[in-house]
């Protein structure tokens, strides 16, 4: 019994001499995470993994401000504060904010450490000031598309997976129901942001840039989202997908004119006729196969 009760007093005092270790070295590494800070003209980031990694994300924050706000012609009156946080990091806890942040700032959190997260911060912040005070009248693939066209209105993986919908596997597009969430496996994801993507390439080929500027100010006044679609575009919102459906082939060879248009698969033109005509064929002509064989061979 004194044995027991002394290896449990062992095991205890172990304990607290590990957590006593612990606690100090994990406030330790709190308190030497070190900050560095790049500054452009809209925007100033904070990062913690070298100034060469900062400038990077700085200038992509930049960039998307810079298409963005000429795209939908909007801008966000407040110097714009990103912060870029380390992993395991609660965005939440003020204390921990990198010194200098200005307190008339827009403050921006971004929990990844990418580029695409940044400019997605930054395209978000337009977007909200573009149709304040409703900015959350515009929908998830709506923004989701703009994310996209932040770096760029260049040719990429998920533009090209919504051609590919269209020239190549021929499958419908996703409803604006369905557009509310993102999926969650990459092929589909895929589909998701090219169809968002391929959307706002045609509303901007077709009604330029001005419309989509509309579209946003409209928003802003308190009309619904698809109504002020229906009152710039002039299609309803039952009618959308099927028009851009017509039109995505159009609309994105001129984006990418190494893409070739296809024919359909040759089984989606067979009548269903002939299918129960060559299956019911088939038992038939194995029959005559066996009746020969027994006719002339055996």
């Amino acid at each position: 019994m004194n044995r027991l009760r002394l290896t449990a007093l062992t095991v205890l005092l172990a304990l607290a001499t590990v957590t006593a270790l612990l606690v100090p070295s994990a406030g330790a590494q709190t308190d030497e995470v070190e900050w560095v800070m790049a500054e452009r003209e809209h925007l100033t980031l904070w990062h913690t993994q070298g100034q060469v990694r900062a400038d990077d994300l700085a200038d992509a924050g930049q960039g998307a401000y810079d298409l963005v706000s000429d795209l939908i012609d909007a801008s966000v009156d407040q110097h714009i504060a990103i912060i870029v946080w380390p992993q395991g990091a609660d965005p939440a806890d003020e204390s921990a904010y990198p010194e200098g942040i200005d307190g008339d700032s827009l403050v921006l959190h971004v929990t990844r450490n990418a580029s695409s997260s940044v400019r997605s911060a930054v395209t978000n912040a337009l977007i909200s000031a573009a149709a304040a005070p409703h900015g959350e009248q515009v929908p998830l693939w709506m923004r989701s598309a703009m994310g996209f066209w932040s770096r760029g209105p260049l040719p990429g993986f998920y533009l090209r997976r919504a051609g590919s919908v269209v020239l190549f596997d021929h499958e419908e597009f996703y409803s604006f129901e369905q557009l509310e969430t993102i999926p969650s496996t990459w092929q589909f994801q895929a589909k998701y942001f090219g169809q968002a993507g391929g959307m706002l390439a045609w509303m901007i080929q077709d009604w330029g840039p001005e419309s989509l500027a509309e579209l946003f100010r409209l928003t802003g006044q308190g009309v619904d989202f698809y109504d002020a679609l229906e009152q710039v575009y002039g299609i309803p919102r039952e009618q959308f997908i099927d028009e851009f459906t017509d039109n995505a082939e159009r609309a994105l060879l001129l984006l990418w004119p190494y893409i070739e248009a296809q024919d359909r698969p040759f089984y989606e033109t067979l009548n269903l006729n002939h299918v129960v005509m060559i299956a019911a064929a088939i038992p038939v002509l194995v029959l005559f196969f066996f009746i020969g064989k027994r006719m002339f061979y055996d």
